[in-house]
């Protein structure tokens, strides 16, 4: 086996590995932080799709961050999904083909839907970073499922 080869099946590992403990750690709950309208502050860093994190107060935060009538909400994240590490090769090679840096991106919208579509061709249902402020999103909402109100 190649070491292109081992290295690539040794991220496959890590990737399942990190959102495979969070998920069984939360039971597939994950938050979201909210203006009174539903919407969250569409920066799209991770790419389009519902975006949530696996900390309470970091879903509070953005909500404070809307104002009055900000909510936090729980999601249900379907099981089995498979989701992209944000620090993977895959990611990195993306960003640099956008003239990004591997921790750079854009609120462009352009950005997101170039991350969006090129992750999922790849099979991946989202991307997950390790920083609480960016968490996890999941490109089809089908697959994260409004829970209840916290």
């Amino acid at each position: 086996m190649s070491l292109r080869r081992r290295t690539y099946l040794a991220e496959k590992k890590y990737e399942a590995t990190f959102y495979k403990s969070l998920y069984d750690r939360n039971k597939g709950i994950f938050y979201r932080g909210t203006a009174k309208s539903g919407k969250g502050i569409g920066m799209g860093a991770l790419g389009q799709g519902v975006y949530l994190t696996w900390h309470k107060g970091m879903a509070k935060a953005f909500a404070q961050h809307h104002g009055q009538g900000g909510t936090v909400i729980a999601y249900k994240i379907k099981p089995g999904l498979k989701i992209l590490d944000s620090k993977s090769k895959l990611m990195i090679d993306l960003k640099a083909e956008m003239g990004f840096d591997p921790w750079g991106y854009s609120d462009d919208p352009v950005y997101a839907k170039f991350i969006t579509s090129q992750v999922g061709k790849a099979g991946y249902d989202g991307v997950i970073s390790d920083n609480l402020a960016e968490g996890i999103v999941i490109f089809d909402a089908k697959n994260a499922t409004p829970w209840r109100k916290i």
